[in-house]
């Protein structure tokens, strides 16, 4: 039986670069152990004009401290994940829009975003408990995502004296989008060592994945090697899942419920009066 632990979402309603007691008040009201932590980069006019810097840029110290809030008294108490940036079109208000790169090949480029990571975490006070990442484009290649993993542990435990787990999420469009390139993935990280193994892997998002393999779905999540599932993003289009939704919920929970590793489920929605809906359909799913 899968060991499943649940994220509490960075729903739209949530002050974005913080409000952590909210956030965990809620995920305790949920039974959630985790919350998320958004770590995007320069996102909206507002970003850029509060910091100085470029739409999709890389946070760098002082962006970081201008932009998050400092709730020192909770977070000491709080499980965190942070979520990096996914790459999205962003739009500055005033007509120009631009699409952050995720350049894990370019050593220059990884350096910058590990420095941010830390300087996040050190800005919150205490080390995440993981960190999701996102793959980019098809520039990328399996060897630089294990290498950047490799990287950004080894950067954090020498700056915080723990090695997180990294959780890669599949997405629409990039270089890993569904089981097949999840699958080939896994099998370069079983060439690597024990404790890549087992601290790296993927976080599904199944409606990205039903995005892009449509009725191979079922099929296309069952070529992922078990093993190197971590967790699960769930929702509809980022609202409330459904059994009448075309995606295969009550398939894909049934093989979730042979895992015997640790897990997380993140019910990745928009609207916070829905969590509770989409933790409960997950549940009930899981038995």
């Amino acid at each position: 039986m899968a060991n499943i632990s649940y994220v509490y979402p960075n729903v739209s309603s949530l002050q974005q670069r913080g409000g952590f007691d909210e956030r965990w008040e809620l995920a305790q009201e949920h039974g959630c152990t985790y919350i998320e932590v958004p770590a995007d980069f320069i996102k909206n006019k507002t970003e850029v004009s509060r910091t100085g810097l470029d739409l999709c840029a890389v946070p760098d110290q002082a962006a970081i401290k201008t932009l998050y809030e400092n709730h020192a008294r909770c977070i000491k108490d709080v499980r965190y994940i942070l979520h990096t940036e996914p790459s999205l079109r962003r739009t500055d208000g005033y007509g120009i829009s631009a699409q952050a790169l995720l350049k894990w090949y370019d050593p220059e480029w990884r350096e910058r975003f590990v420095r941010m990571v830390l300087e996040v975490s050190e800005f919150l006070g205490k080390p995440a408990a993981r960190i999701e990442i996102h793959p980019g484009d098809r520039r990328n290649h399996n060897q630089d995502l294990i290498d950047s993993v490799i990287f950004l542990q080894d950067a954090y435990e020498s700056a915080f004296g723990t090695r997180p787990d990294v959780l890669l999420e599949n997405r629409t469009g990039q270089c890993i989008q569904d089981g097949n390139t999840i699958k080939n993935l896994a099998d370069e990280v079983a060439k690597e060592s024990d404790d890549l193994q087992a601290s790296f892997g993927c976080v599904l998002d199944v409606q990205q994945l039903y995005t892009v393999t449509k009725e191979r779905c079922f099929a296309s999540f069952d070529e992922i090697p078990p093993g190197f599932l971590k967790g699960f993003h769930i929702h509809r289009k980022h609202g409330a899942p459904s059994l009448d939704d075309p995606i295969p919920w009550e398939k894909i929970f049934a093989k979730i419920r042979t895992f015997d590793q640790e897990m997380i489920i993140n019910p990745e929605i928009h609207h916070k009066n829905r969590v509770g809906e989409v933790i409960g359909f997950c549940r009930g799913l899981v038995g």
